[in-house]
C-alpha cells in the first residue's frame, strides 16, 4: 500500500557530501567503526537490480554506491550485466534466472516450457494475490516463491562478488502495494535469506528514486526553492508506473531542505512490458503472418499466447530500444522532423523462429519497427483524454496520465501546480514520454539523469542509501508519515484521531492509542444498537463507514473504549468496545485510508477467484463446465475474445453444446471472423435445435450489408419458431430493401405476438422498442421507455445506516 514519507534533512546549500545528505533528521553524521557493506535491491516486474555501498572507515572518501554487474548463465555462455530480467525457468534439471531464462522464453516450444509450469515472468503482478501456479513443482507455485528465487540469485551474486558481511538490505516495492503485497515481498526476501522486518527496509520505489537523485545531483539540482515547490516523481518502469508528489522547501533559519509528502498513486499493470507486448501483437505478428502467407485468423489464442508472443517479446523490446536510441540521437542534432520520422525504420537482421504445438516452425525474417508504427503503438499510452484501461486478449493499454491525474486529483492540484518532475525508470527513456510530459506539465522543470543506465538503476541505488542510513542510525533517511489527518465523526461533529504528517507507526511500533471520550448515543434495551464509525479526512471526504451491532443492552451515555493504531504500511487498525465489556470487541482494519490506489477490476477479480478454484480443484465436477464458461464470458467482456474462444472450444471436446457454439459465434462476429461465425451459428442451430443462432446469423448478415442472405436466414428462423423479435428484424430488412408494405406487415405480426411489457426479457424489450421506433408509434415508444426506466432503478442498493457515537462532554452539557 502507499507509504508517503517525510524528512527534514539538514542539507547545507551546495554541500555535496553524501553522508550529510543521507543523515536522518535529528542525527549527526556518523562513520562506522569497521568496514560496512549494505545492499539495495530493486525487485522489478521486468528487470531487477542490486546496488551496494561499501564503506571502510580508514578510507578518507565519502561512501560511494555502485550497481553490481551480475553474471547470468545462458545456453550460449555467461552474460554479465547490471539488469537482471525477472524471469525464472526450469530446464534440463537447472534453475535459470535472468538472461538465461529470458533467452529460453524465446524457445518455449522446443524447450518444452509453459508459463506458470516451468517458466515464469511478470510474476510481480501476482504478488499478494490469491493465485497459485498449480502445474509448477514445489518451491515455484506462487509469485512470492518466484520473487524469492530472483532475490536469492541477486543476493548470492553479491556475496560471491565480495565476502564482506552484509549489515543491511533494503528492497523496494511499488508505492501502492497494499498490506498483502508488502507481506508477500517481505516473505519472498525471507526465502532468499534477507531480513526486511526492520522498519524502513521495504522502501517505496518513488522515494528511492528521489533519494538517488538527491545524492547523485545534489540539492542544488532542485533550484533555489525560495518558495515551497511541488515535486512529481514519475517512475515508469517495465511493469509499473508509480507517481508520487512531494512538497520541497528551504528552511527559514538556515539553508535546510524539507521534504513532505502529498500523495502517491499507481495503476495496475502499466509499464514498458505492455508496450513490448503491443509491438509484438500489432506489428510483429502481422509481419509473421504476411511472410508465411497466412491470413489474420490463422493463429488461435493458444498459439499466440503460449508460443508466438513469448518468442517475440524480447525481439519487440530490442526493436523498441534501438528505435528509441535512434530517435533520441536525431533529436539531439535537431534532425527529427516529419520527413525523418516517415523514413525511420529499425530492423533486426536475421531469422527468428516461432515454434507451434503441432511441430510447425514459422520464421520471421528481418523484423522491423518504424517510427510511425511505434507512434501508433504509443498513442493509447500517451493519451491525455482517454485514461481508462483497455484490455485485449494479449495485453493491456492504459495512459500514463491515468495515475498522474489520479495523484493530482488526490492532492487537489492541477498540472500547472507542478514545479519539478523527476523521471526515472527504463520506460521514461522513450523520447515521446518526456516530450508529452513537458506539454502536460507546462511549468515543470523536467529532472532526469544524464545516463540511460543510471536512469534504469536509480531505484536500487536509492535503496542502498536507505540501507546505509538504517545501518548507521537504526532508522531510514525518510520516515513514513500520514499525508492527511483522520477524523471520526460523532453526533456533535468531527474528532481528530491522527493528525496530518504524524510519523508512523503511530503511536509506536507495538502500541495503541486510546480514546475514552466516546459514549453510546442512545438507549437500546430491546434490540441490538447499530453504531456507525464514520472515518473522514481533513476535507470531510469519507474514508470508510463500518458498522458495529452492539448485542448487549446499552444505555445512553455508556462509555466506549476506542483503541487505534496505524502501522508503517499505513494500515489503520481500530478496536471498539464498551468500556465495561472489553472482551466483546469490534475490530476493523482499513488499508491505505489516505492515499489513492486504483480499485481492482471486479470482473478480473472474479476471473482470478474462479481460476484459482479450478486450479486447486475446489469446484465440484458437476460445476466445472459452468465455471469455465463463466470465466470465458468474463474474458470476452474484458475484450479478451480469442482467449474466451479458446476456453469455450475446450468445453466442446466431450460433446457438442449448442449454447456454447452460439456464444462462440457471437464472439467471432466481434472479431470480424464472419466465415467462422456462420459455421458456428449453423452448427449451433443443428445441435441445439433452436432458431436463435439463425436469428443471430441473419442479424450478422444485415450488419455486413448482405440483405438477401439476411432475409433468407431470418425466414429459416421464423419457419422454425416465429418469435416476435424475428418479425422485427425482418421488418428492418424490408425497410432497408425499400419494401414499406412488407415492413408494416412484419411489424403488425411482431406487435400482435409480443407479451405484456412487464413480462418481457430485457432482450425482448429492446426489440419491442426497435419496433416502436420503426413504426413511429409514439404511444408504444413511450410505453417501452417507461418500462426501461422502471427496470433501470430496481437494483439500487440500500446503504446500511447506524447511529453515530456521542461524546461525553455533549451529554454532560445536555
Amino acid at each position: 500500500m502507499p507509504n508517503p514519507t517525510s524528512t527534514e534533512s539538514a542539507v547545507e546549500t551546495g554541500c555535496m557530501d553524501r553522508l550529510a545528505l543521507m543523515t536522518p533528521p535529528g542525527s549527526s553524521p556518523s562513520t562506522p567503526k569497521a568496514p560496512l557493506r549494505v545492499l539495495g535491491i530493486d525487485l522489478g516486474t521486468t528487470n531487477s537490480t542490486i546496488a551496494e555501498i561499501r564503506w571502510d572507515p580508514g578510507d578518507a572518501d565519502a561512501p560511494q554506491v555502485r550497481c553490481l554487474e551480475i553474471p547470468q548463465p545462458t545456453r550460449q555462455g555467461t552474460f554479465t550485466g547490471e539488469l537482471v530480467p525477472s524471469v525464472v525457468a526450469l530446464h534440463q534439471g537447472q534453475v535459470w534466472v535472468g538472461e538465461g531464462a529470458k533467452d529460453l522464453r524465446t524457445r518455449v516450444k522446443e524447450s518444452d516450457l509453459e508459463l506458470y509450469r516451468n517458466i515464469f515472468w511478470d510474476c510481480k503482478n501476482d504478488i499478494g494475490v490469491r493465485r497459485t501456479y498449480q502445474k509448477a513443482p514445489a518451491g515455484f507455485r506462487s509469485a512470492r516463491e518466484i520473487a524469492g528465487h530472483v532475490l536469492r540469485f541477486l543476493a548470492e551474486a553479491a556475496s560471491a562478488d565480495d565476502p564482506t558481511p552484509i549489515r543491511q538490505t533494503v528492497v523496494t516495492a511499488p508505492a501502492s502495494f497494499q498490506a498483502p503485497q508488502r507481506q508477500d515481498t517481505v516473505e519472498a526476501a525471507a526465502l532468499a535469506g534477507l531480513d526486511l522486518t526492520v522498519g524502513g527496509a521495504l522502501l517505496d520505489e518513488p522515494v528511492a528514486a528521489f533519494l538517488d537523485y538527491l545524492v547523485t545531483s545534489g540539492p542544488s539540482a532542485f533550484g533555489q526553492l525560495t518558495e515551497p515547490s511541488t515535486l512529481l516523481v514519475f517512475d515508469f518502469g517495465g511493469g509499473t508506473c508509480d507517481v508520487a508528489l512531494f512538497r520541497l522547501q528551504r528552511g527559514t533559519a538556515s539553508a535546510l531542505l524539507t521534504i513532505a509528502p502529498l500523495t502517491v498513486s499507481r495503476y495496475h499493470r502499466l509499464g514498458g512490458g505492455d508496450i513490448d507486448r503491443a509491438i509484438a501483437v500489432d506489428v510483429l505478428i502481422p509481419q509473421l503472418l504476411d511472410q508465411n502467407g497466412l491470413d489474420a485468423h490463422a493463429l488461435d489464442y493458444e498459439a499466440k499466447a503460449r508460443y508466438v508472443i513469448p518468442a517475440l517479446l524480447g525481439l519487440a523490446e530490442s526493436l523498441k530500444i534501438g528505435l528509441c536510441r535512434e530517435i533520441a540521437r536525431l533529436k539531439r542534432f535537431d534532425r527529427y522532423d516529419d520527413e525523418a520520422r516517415a523514413q525511420l525504420v529499425k530492423k533486426n537482421p536475421g531469422a527468428y523462429k516461432c515454434g507451434l504445438a503441432d511441430g510447425t516452425d514459422w520464421l520471421l525474417q528481418s523484423p522491423t519497427l518504424s517510427a510511425e508504427q511505434f507512434d501508433r503503438v504509443l498513442e493509447p499510452f500517451l493519451d491525455t483524454d482517454l485514461l481508462y484501461a483497455r484490455e485485449t486478449d494479449y495485453g493491456l493499454t492504459c495512459s500514463i496520465f491515468a495515475p498522474m491525474t489520479d495523484a493530482l486529483d488526490r492532492a487537489k492540484l492541477t498540472p500547472e501546480d507542478i514545479d519539478l518532475c523527476l523521471l526515472v525508470g527504463g520506460s521514461s527513456l522513450i523520447p515521446q514520454v518526456p516530450e508529452t510530459l513537458a506539454i502536460y506539465l507546462p511549468r515543470a522543470k523536467l529532472l532526469k539523469l544524464d545516463d540511460a543506465d543510471l536512469t534504469q538503476t536509480a531505484i536500487a541505488r536509492g535503496a542502498a542509501w536507505q540501507a546505509l542510513s538504517l545501518a548507521l542510525y537504526g532508522r531510514g533517511i525518510v520516515q513514513p508519515v500520514t499525508s492527511d489527518s483522520i477524523h471520526l465523526r460523532t453526533e456533535s461533529g468531527s474528532m481528530e484521531l491522527i493528525a496530518a504528517e504524524t510519523r508512523l507507526p503511530y503511536p509506536s511500533a507495538d502500541g495503541w492509542a486510546e480514546n475514552r471520550r466516546l459514549v453510546v448515543p442512545k438507549t437500546s434495551l430491546a434490540e441490538p444498537l447499530r453504531l456507525r464509525l464514520e472515518l473522514r479526512d481533513s476535507q470531510d471526504a469519507l474514508l470508510a463507514s463500518p458498522c458495529w451491532d452492539i448485542e448487549s443492552l446499552v444505555n445512553q451515555g455508556d462509555e466506549l473504549l476506542l483503541r487505534y493504531r496505524m502501522d508503517a504500511n499505513q494500515v489503520l487498525h481500530l478496536q471498539l468496545s464498551l468500556a465495561e465489556e472489553v472482551e466483546a470487541t469490534f475490530t476493523y482494519t482499513l488499508e491505505n485510508p489516505l492515499s489513492n490506489v486504483v480499485s481492482p477490476n471486479a470482473k478480473r477479480d472474479r476471473i482470478l477467484e474462479l481460476e484459482e478454484k479450478m486450479r486447486t480443484k475446489a469446484v465440484p465436477k458437476d460445476q466445472q463446465k459452468a465455471t469455465v464458461e463463466e470465466i470465458a464470458l468474463l474474458y470476452s467482456e474484458l475484450g479478451q475474445r480469442e482467449r474466451a474462444l479458446s476456453l469455450l472450444a475446450k468445453l466442446l471436446k466431450p460433446q457438442p453444446d449448442g449454447y456454447i457454439l452460439n456464444r462462440m459465434g457471437i464472439i467471432c462476429g466481434q472479431l470480424r471472423d464472419f466465415k467462422r461465425q456462420e459455421k458456428l451459428y449453423r452448427q449451433s442451430a443443428l445441435v441445439w435445435n433452436s432458431s436463435l443462432p439463425l436469428f443471430n446469423l441473419a442479424l450478422s448478415f444485415k450488419n455486413q450489408g448482405k440483405l438477401e442472405d439476411a432475409m433468407q436466414t431470418i425466414d429459416e428462423a421464423i419457419n422454425h419458431s416465429a418469435e416476435p423479435p424475428y418479425h422485427v428484424l425482418k421488418a428492418l430488412l424490408h425497410d432497408k430493401l425499400k419494401q414499406p408494405a412488407a415492413r408494416d406487415g412484419s411489424l403488425s405480426l411482431a406487435f400482435a405476438t409480443f407479451d405484456p411489457l412487464p413480462t418481457l426479457s430485457d432482450w425482448q424489450l429492446g426489440w419491442f422498442q426497435t419496433a416502436a421506433e420503426l413504426s413511429e408509434d409514439a404511444e408504444q415508444q413511450a410505453a417501452a421507455e417507461a418500462e426501461q426506466k422502471r427496470r433501470g432503478g430496481r437494483d439500487n442498493p440500500v446503504v446500511p445506516d447506524g447511529a453515530l457515537p456521542g461524546m461525553k462532554n455533549d451529554l454532560t452539557r445536555g
